[in-house]
This record gives structure tokens, sequence and C-alpha cells, in this order.
């Protein structure tokens, strides 16, 4: 049986940080690929602009070449409207019926998921997987851990040094100016500098 991780996320820009925990935690979970989702419209940021969905995208794909274990996927850009992780889900499940699916979220969203819509299909459907940013984090997501298991939840707390990188700084760094190579796969670098993406003026700030 095939064991497929799923990350998705805004990925405006996809960055280190990203990579480093999808990879670490696919090696951990034994995972034979990484499907990385680019969303069309989270319900967390509807109303909030964001950089067009083609240049996210692209970012994803050019992002997937550094390792065989990804592979973008478009689903949720060809979905009209807001991204739900269950509807998501639930076309994946569909598509690779002979596979096990693991969700793999930033601690936040672990702490939160019970209360996204369809919960109680998502944790039919994936294994829940997070890691913490800090030491200080673990506590509370073992406690939420209990919760989610005593729900029916299979989840997983992977122990890996998490890189504190944030795309919202990424941004305000690229529109200032101001070096982020070492944050950013080069060819993300790149792509953002032919296409002045977050540029003043030019981008989404």
């Amino acid at each position: 049986m095939e064991k497929i991780g799923i990350y998705g996320g805004t990925f405006n820009p996809i960055h280190n940080g990203h990579l480093n925990m999808a990879k670490q935690m696919g090696n951990m979970l034994e995972l034979d690929r990484i499907l990385i989702i680019p969303a069309n419209v989270p319900p967390h940021k509807v109303g909030v602009p964001i950089t067009e969905e083609k240049h996210r995208y692209e970012m994803c794909r050019l992002a997937c070449e550094e390792s065989r274990l990804f592979q973008v996927c478009d689903i949720e850009l060809k979905r009209e409207g807001r991204s739900y992780t269950v509807d998501t889900l639930n076309e994946i499940s569909s598509k690779y019926n002979n596979s096990r699916l693991y969700f793999m979220m930033g601690s936040d969203s672990f702490l939160s998921v019970i209360k996204w819509v369809g919960f109680e299909k998502i944790i039919r459907l994936a294994t829940l997987c997070t890691a913490p940013r800090n030491t200080k984090e673990i506590p509370q997501l073992l406690k939420m851990e209990q919760l989610l298991r005593s729900k029916g939840a299979i989840t997983r707390i992977c122990d890996i040094p998490i890189m504190p990188i944030s795309s919202t700084e990424i941004r305000n760094r690229i529109s200032k100016g101001l070096n982020v190579e070492e944050v950013l796969p080069q060819k993300i670098v790149d792509y953002i500098k032919k296409n002045g993406l977050y540029m003043k003026n030019k981008g989404v700030l």
C-alpha cells in the first residue's frame, strides 16, 4: 500500500521551511511521495490579497524539482470557491483508493483542526501529522493529540527541527530589496525576480 503525504498551503511563496518540514516528516513516516498542494482560496484568508495562483503553482512546481519525494498537485486550484481540506482529501482518497494518506500540517493547524469543516470525515480519510515549533509547544500538542484520538483520529507528532521561516517576512524582505537567498531555493529566487513578485507596487506585500 502506497503511503502518500498531503501538504497544502497558500505557499506565498513556498520556502525552505516548508520543504524542510515536508522532507523530514516524509522520511520519518517513510512516505512514498508527498503531494504539495497550493490552495485556491483558503477559508481563513478570504478577502486577503494573495499572489496569482499561476505564480504560486509554478513556484511549487520548481520547488518539487528539488526532490524525488515531492509532486505538485493543482487539485485545489482547479476547484472553484474556497479550498476545504475535507474536499481535497476526499478527492485524493478516491483517486488513490489503495493508498494510506498522511495529512501534514503546522502545529497551529493541528491545534485547531478539530474545528475545521468536515473534521469527522478528515480523520477517517487521513492520519494527522505535525511537528512542534519549539519545546514549549509539546505539552499543548500532546494534550490535543489525546483529544483527537478520543474522537477516533490517528495522529503522529514528529520530533523534527523546524526552520523558523515566515512567508510574510519573506515578502516583506523582498519588498524592501533585502536578500532572501538563504530562505528560498535559488530557482524560486530567480522566478520571483523574473516576474517582479512581492516588489513594491508590483506584487502582494
